[in-house]
């Protein structure tokens, strides 16, 4: 079963400009923060996630809950889940600006309702170029050297 958009793009968007004036004098200069939901299954995920514009800096946070065991309906838990992220985030961006979570999905109780939480910051223009260039390492390593010299000829 494929996962299915909660929040459209239009709603995304005033999502994020709300946040973005909720958070003015926090955020710096080139910082925005982009949110998206979507169900599978019984889950309702949310990410939210933090960039610079250069995107040296990306902090995703996902956030999901299972509807059925917390007997939620979308409209709620999409609630819950801003609710969650909004106090994490404004935290964050208050203080010394490190995670408030992990990579790993760490359970939380948050208002009664059990919730997973995961994320990790990143240098994700860094990590492009990296991959790049490991990428074009290994195709040179692969491409064969030149024809083979009569004392290099393999032995059958």
């Amino acid at each position: 079963m494929a996962a299915r958009e909660v929040i459209g793009e239009f709603e995304a968007r005033r999502i994020e400009r709300m946040l973005h004036e909720l958070f003015l004098g926090r955020l710096r200069r080139d910082e925005r923060i982009a949110v998206s939901a979507s169900v599978e299954a019984d889950w309702l995920s949310m990410r939210w996630e933090l960039a610079d514009a250069e995107r040296k800096r990306v902090y995703p946070v996902e956030a999901r809950v299972d509807l059925k065991r917390e007997k939620l309906r979308e409209r709620q838990a999409v609630d819950l889940l801003l609710d969650l992220l909004g106090e994490r985030f404004d935290e964050h961006l208050r203080e010394d600006r490190d995670p408030f979570t992990g990579p790993d999905w760490e359970e939380i109780d948050f208002t009664g309702r059990r919730v997973f939480l995961r994320g990790q910051i990143c240098a994700e223009a860094v990590e492009v170029r990296a991959t790049a260039l490991l990428e074009a390492d290994a195709l040179n390593r692969s491409r064969p050297q030149g024809p083979l010299s009569s004392s290099e000829e393999p032995v059958g």
